[in-house]
């Protein structure tokens, strides 16, 4: 079988639970993402829970807060003159829900749930099998090749209790424990195998898909000091979180080599920590400006192992179900600005997430792209209401892919509309 159907699989498991590029998330709240996510060194409202949970403890009040991100991404692929295909249109929501409550003076404490990824790819398939099989006509192949589907949804559910505490005057601690559920499921075809009868059998081997999902545990810490009320540098750590995946791969003819239809699969899946620090001055009475640096130790992905409970299955795929993925650790600088006039507010920001992944491991169902991102949006507060909007807009920097597991020009670009709504009593 050719690598490239497990070596996709492996991939895919990749996004289940990592925070960055690729097809999770760059950050929660319609606030923080219209100030491009330069938000650690604040980290003033409920969505420190993800950013800074040390600023959980700058609330005062009872505090729920609910923010909704839809993410509306649009890829291209162009494989040569005779071929192309472009995704589907799709909508894939994504959001952050907490309360949390002071406890005394000092302490607060409460629970928020988050999407840490969530996104997919669904392509207007127009014969991409018989593209990758050229020159070799897809009548050779048995049965016949077909237009299979090549589709991938993906995403990771974050159940986070928090705790943060003023430790004295301007200075401040927290903690969340993680709890991490990823899911993802996949759908492609699953490339060929050769008989070696006489003449030698090509085997179409058909629809491939891939259901497997799982836990994992993680925490993380944030330390926010605040010398002045124009002033504030966060810090935040959030560890590795190691996934065990857990499911079912299935391959529609694989019986024609005489393996099971499918076999139940596991993989477990370190996520990388990630570090991040942060500032926000008040340059004028009504303007804070912000800027992170976040950095994400991808270099913790090098190898990773598919393991198929289905003997028959573990001895035919035994070279191919492991996968040399040699991502490089990436730093995403990030700045914004705020500007409030009474109960309204402006923001705007910008940030530069470069791709982790190399060209080696770039394909359809998981691109990997170097995004420059412009984000916008404004606010209303009354009283201990307030809502949020924002826009986010992430530009994928064309990639040329000459040699790999899947040659090609890949583009992508996401639009994201946010809304958030907050209530402190």
């Amino acid at each position: 079988m050719k690598k490239m159907s497990v070596g996709l699989a492996i991939i895919l498991a990749l996004v289940s639970g990592l925070p960055g590029n690729g097809l999770n998330l760059n950050g929660f709240g319609a606030r923080a993402a219209s100030m491009g996510g330069a938000f650690v060194g604040l980290a003033d409202d409920f969505t420190a829970v993800f950013w800074n949970p040390a600023g959980l403890a700058l609330l005062s009040k009872g505090t729920f807060g609910l923010t909704g991100d839809l993410l509306v991404p649009k890829s291209t692929y162009f494989l040569n003159s005779s071929f192309d295909m472009k995704t589907k249109n799709k909508y894939y929501p994504a959001g952050l829900v907490g309360y949390f409550q002071p406890v005394g003076d000092r302490v607060v404490v409460g629970l928020g749930a988050y999407t840490l990824s969530g996104l997919g790819t669904d392509w207007n398939n127009t014969g991409f099998e018989a593209a990758l099989a050229y020159p070799t006509p897809p009548t050779f192949f048995t049965p016949p090749l077909e237009n299979d589907i090549w589709r991938s949804f993906i995403g990771s559910i974050t159940l986070a209790p928090s705790v943060a505490v003023k430790i004295a005057d301007g200075i401040f601690f927290g903690a969340t424990l993680n709890i991490n559920y990823g899911f993802f499921q996949t759908d492609q075809w699953g490339t060929s195998a050769v008989i070696p009868t006489k003449p030698p059998t090509l085997v179409n081997l058909g629809q491939q898909s891939l259901d497997i999902k799982g836990w994992g545990t993680g925490a993380t810490f944030g330390l926010l000091v605040k010398p002045s009320e124009w002033m504030s540098f966060g810090l935040t750590y959030r560890t590795q979180s190691k996934m065990k995946l857990r499911g079912t791969m299935a391959i529609e003819n694989i019986g024609l080599l005489g393996l099971p239809a499918s076999s139940e699969t596991r993989l477990d899946v370190p996520s990388p920590t990630w570090l991040a620090g942060g500032v926000a001055v008040k340059t004028l009475e009504n303007l804070t400006v912000t800027f992170d640096l976040q950095w994400t130790n991808w270099a913790k992905l090098s190898t990773l192992d598919v393991v198929f409970d289905e003997p028959s299955w573990a001895a035919a795929l035994a070279d191919e179900s492991a996968m040399v993925l040699d991502w490089k650790n990436r730093l995403q600088v990030r700045g914004g600005l705020e500007y409030t006039a009474g109960e309204f507010a402006v923001r705007a920001g910008y940030y530069h997430d470069p791709a982790p992944a190399p060209a080696e491991t770039m394909n359809v169902l998981i691109p990997s792209f170097t995004f420059n991102s412009f984000t916008a949006g404004f606010g209303y507060k009354k009283g201990g209401f307030k809502v949020d909007v924002g826009l986010e807009y992430l530009i994928g920097q064309k990639r040329t892919v000459a040699e790999g597991m899947m040659p090609g020009v890949y583009e992508m670009k996401i639009w994201v509309p946010m809304l958030a709504l907050g209530y402190g009593w």
